[in-house]
């Protein structure tokens, strides 16, 4: 009887272990791209107004805050700064390992860029007075960098097979003032990092009005082809309705000096711009969550599945 007894309580007492246990190891549960924290990344973007060159304050701001989110979710972080076109840029360069990172032999290297700047001149507001003002840049910009830094927060979660670069490049949108070309940034990158060659690449730009519509840009339609069948193809699977199945027109921003280089890197973009686009009224106010929600859960898809 004795020994019965002893049994119940060792029984009893490993289950209380095991309960113990159980409750005290965390879950760990499958994070999601959220487009609601997509957007309050884009309300801290715009907490000091335009990033614009002359806006240091505002700048300064941005560089720290995208540091800040990225320092504990990536194993690297990188500021390159450089000067072109009488200009002063900094190029942030973060990275994600992924699972493949130590198998040299099927070592796979994705890139995500975006642009954090935001434009000088609003030269297509619709009020000729404001057009020598600054943008703001909700969606020329800011939201962007906000999809970036969510994929961040996922991709730290749950590490992907690939590794993941986030770049996040300056001076994208000063082209056409004073002579300068658009891209200024990313092509400083490639000439600073003549090594880089991930497998494939994809450009994030104004991708959360709330009227979404995603062409195929006619540079990453004839140049990376299988790219950006693989996007709509995922795209498709997920009825995200702001990727519309068509071939738009050509636009330059950041992914052409890539192409460039003979890197496989497309761009996601709304097409035809918004009539807000590079005026004023670039405000908070013309974004969507759930365009956002859309994008951030294409690039997941792409970035499991690669």
């Amino acid at each position: 009887m004795a020994r019965i007894t002893a049994l119940i309580i060792t029984a009893c007492l490993w289950a209380t272990v095991q309960a113990s246990q159980t409750q005290t190891e965390p879950k760990i549960e499958k994070q999601q791209f959220d487009g609601q924290r997509a957007m309050a990344h884009i309300a801290q973007q715009l907490v000091h107004g335009s990033r614009e060159p002359a806006n240091i304050q505002a700048r300064q701001h941005t560089l720290n805050y995208i540091q800040q989110v990225l320092q504990p979710l990536s194993y690297s972080i990188r500021r390159q700064t450089f000067q072109a076109y009488g200009l002063q840029g900094t190029n942030i360069w973060a990275s994600i390992k992924g699972e493949s990172s130590d198998n040299k032999k099927d070592r796979r290297q994705i890139m995500l860029g975006a642009h954090w700047d935001s434009r000088s001149q609003a030269d297509r507001d619709a009020d000729p007075k404001l057009r020598n003002h600054p943008v703001m840049g909700a969606n020329d910009g800011a939201s962007g960098v906000a999809v970036l830094l969510e994929m961040a927060r996922v991709l730290a979660a749950q590490p992907p097979a690939v590794t993941v670069d986030l770049v996040f490049f300056d001076l994208e949108d000063m082209g056409d003032i004073g002579k300068r070309p658009y891209s200024i940034g990313a092509s400083q990158f490639i000439i600073r990092n003549p090594d880089y060659r991930p497998n494939a690449g994809v450009i994030v730009d104004m991708v959360c009005d709330k009227n979404l519509r995603i062409p195929r840009e006619r540079h990453s339609q004839s140049r990376a082809p299988e790219l950006m069948d693989r996007l709509w193809t995922i795209a498709r699977q997920q009825r995200a309705r702001g990727f519309i199945d068509r071939t738009g027109s050509f636009i330059n921003d950041d992914h052409v000096p890539f192409l460039d280089a003979g890197i496989n890197v497309v761009d996601l973009i709304q097409y035809p711009f918004p009539d807000y686009w590079h005026s004023t009224a670039d405000s908070i106010d013309k974004c969507s969550a759930e365009s956002l929600q859309q994008v951030g859960n294409v690039l997941s898809e792409f970035i499991a599945t690669y």
